[in-house]
């Protein structure tokens, strides 16, 4: 059973109003008390101790985790339950006790609020919804080392495909990752998939415009787009050339592109996806780089730009403005 509206706004202001000053064993104890939770089981681990609480009506389990000497993995975390509407009830009481998200990313989506000792997050993974409060010094290194030096797919991973900064006096300073480009065609249609597949599925939990547009272009003024109505379905588009003889065509319809429709005066070709599934958004970024393909292009002559909303998509892979990449 999920937690009611009562329950859901209890947890949040108890995990809001943590005092977790120096994550340690002392901090620890006090959130036990503070949360209300009652122990039920302890697992030791090299550095590190896990530990299993009863956290109360409606939610799944509570979790304190200790992690080991650097502590980007430490935690007090508490699996709500599953599902939209409860997850949206969960944002709603977020944001009335804490204000506007500091950072949200994805996929997942993953709302952040950062204070000076604590990030107080709400991700969703797969049906269920997990608020969790992480150290924040420990987590932001932890984010800093990723972002210079791992490899590309761990620190999309971790730092996600796409990321809407906030405001706030919480954020002067903060190191944000730039994001990673893609080697070739290949990887950025893959790139490209999920990043439609993250934007459709967790931008609808945000409550944010119903509208986000993306304009994929190149030096020849060709270009292809993907844009959401405000149901969240998908549109995108392609452009089409003065030139189009047979073998374009022939491309293009071979991709999924519908031509018969199309007249001399048209200057794109369009299709929709009225639910969009993993399967759907391999589809629709197969059509959008073979679109792009059909044209000649190089692939280091790609730039995209994002009409709206303010979000930057650091797995995409190519810059925002042309020449970037060099």
């Amino acid at each position: 059973m999920a937690p009611t509206d009562d329950q859901a706004r209890d947890l949040v202001r108890r995990f809001a109003t943590l005092d977790m000053t120096g994550w340690d064993d002392p901090a620890f104890d006090r959130a036990a008390a503070h949360l209300g939770w009652r122990p039920k089981d302890a697992a030791e681990g090299r550095g590190s101790r896990s530990e299993d609480y009863d956290a109360g009506p409606g939610t799944s389990y509570g979790l304190f985790f200790r992690g080991g000497a650097d502590h980007h993995e430490t935690r007090v975390l508490v699996r709500v339950g599953e599902g939209d509407e409860l997850f949206l009830r969960v944002r709603s009481a977020l944001m009335d006790e804490l204000g506007a998200p500091s950072i949200m990313r994805g996929p997942g989506p993953l709302l952040r609020w950062r204070g000076p000792v604590r990030l107080l997050e709400l991700e969703r993974i797969g049906d269920g919804a997990f608020l969790t409060a992480r150290p924040t010094e420990a987590v932001e290194n932890d984010e800093y080392r990723t972002a210079k030096w791992a490899e590309p797919e761990d620190g999309l991973g971790l730092l996600g495909h796409w990321q809407v900064v906030g405001r706030g006096p919480e954020l002067d300073g903060l190191f944000l990752p730039g994001g990673y480009w893609a080697d070739d065609w290949t990887e950025f249609e893959e790139r490209l998939a999920t990043t439609l597949h993250s934007v459709v599925r967790d931008f609808a939990l945000m409550d944010g415009p119903g509208h986000f547009t993306v304009v994929v272009r190149t030096p020849e003024d060709h270009y292809v787009q993907w844009t959401t109505h405000p149901d969240w379905t998908l549109e995108i588009h392609a452009s089409l050339t003065g030139d189009r003889d047979s073998a374009w065509a022939d491309t293009m319809t071979g991709l999924g592109w519908l031509l018969s429709d199309v007249t001399e005066d048209d200057f794109c070709v369009t299709r929709e996806f009225p639910a969009l599934d993993d399967e759907d958004a391999k589809t629709a970024a197969r059509m959008l780089v073979g679109a792009l393909r059909s044209h000649g292009v190089a692939f280091e002559d790609l730039w995209h730009e994002v009409i709206s909303p303010n979000v930057d998509l650091l797995g995409i892979g190519i810059p925002t403005r042309h020449g970037a990449r060099f």
